[in-house]
């Protein structure tokens, strides 16, 4: 308890999932949270309330991360309720289809892009100059297993959790002399709405059946890893891929 103690985050991408699981330990853990995703109102709303209950101060921000200005917008609004920020978690994401490669159409590969890719740098643009005024901060973005291990009819989203991962790396070499540390969590399989609407039943039993720890995540279990690089424990830790995944992916 208290790793987080005192705290402010800003969680984007966090009404459902292993978002809304990120924002609950986050809370737990002592940190006052700003709820960022886009819809999801009543999803939003409920999840202040319970972080509220734990004593943290919490507030809702809309946001879509296709936009720029909107991602500018939200960094800016965490900033002024809380009077800094501490923690950046960059975790909107979508899964796009899944076909073969000579079926997908370019809007949609643009789409997994725009959210999956340029979201995370919008994050990171907005997060670091305030961050590198203050001389500390800790970024976490959210890539996948699939970007060390990409599947076939995957195509557009193993590509962009593989580039959050590369700008993952790139800005941490940029800013760790500042005190920024900026890492990536890669999950495997999870209990969240995503895996739900993920591939056919039977494709998604197969997947866990071959894992060393043969079953689906919970959003909790992945959680942890997004705590643990927000802590002071993680203060030497930089540019890396956390990867609780079952054992999908081993280094």
């Amino acid at each position: 308890m208290n790793r987080l103690n005192g705290k402010k985050a800003l969680v984007i991408g966090a009404s459902t999932g292993i978002g809304a699981a990120v924002c609950r330990l986050f809370a737990a853990e002592g940190a006052d949270v700003a709820v960022a995703d886009v819809g999801h109102a009543e999803d939003k709303a409920a999840l202040v309330d319970q972080l509220r209950a734990t004593g943290r101060e919490a507030f809702a921000i809309e946001v879509d991360v296709r936009d720029e200005q909107q991602v500018q917008a939200a960094v800016a609004a965490a900033i002024a309720r809380f009077g800094h920020l501490d923690i950046v978690v960059n975790n909107a994401g979508i899964a796009g289809n899944k076909l073969a490669i000579h079926e997908e159409t370019t809007n949609d590969f643009d789409e997994v892009m725009a959210v999956n890719v340029r979201g995370v740098f919008f994050g990171m643009k907005y997060a670091v100059p305030h961050m590198l005024e203050r001389g500390q901060g800790r970024i976490i973005n959210t890539a996948s297993n699939l970007a060390h291990k990409p599947r076939p009819r995957n195509a557009p989203y193993s590509a962009s959790k593989a580039a959050v991962v590369a700008l993952t790396v790139s800005v941490a070499q940029e800013v760790g002399s500042h005190g920024i540390t900026v890492n990536a969590v890669c999950p495997g399989p999870t209990d969240t709405p995503m895996w739900h609407i993920s591939g056919r039943p039977d494709t998604r039993q197969a997947l866990v059946e071959s894992l060393p720890i043969p079953r689906v995540g919970g959003p909790e279990e992945i959680a942890w890893a997004y705590v643990y690089l927000a802590s002071d424990e993680a203060a030497y830790v930089t540019g890396q891929s956390i990867s609780p995944n079952g054992g999908d992916v081993m280094w």
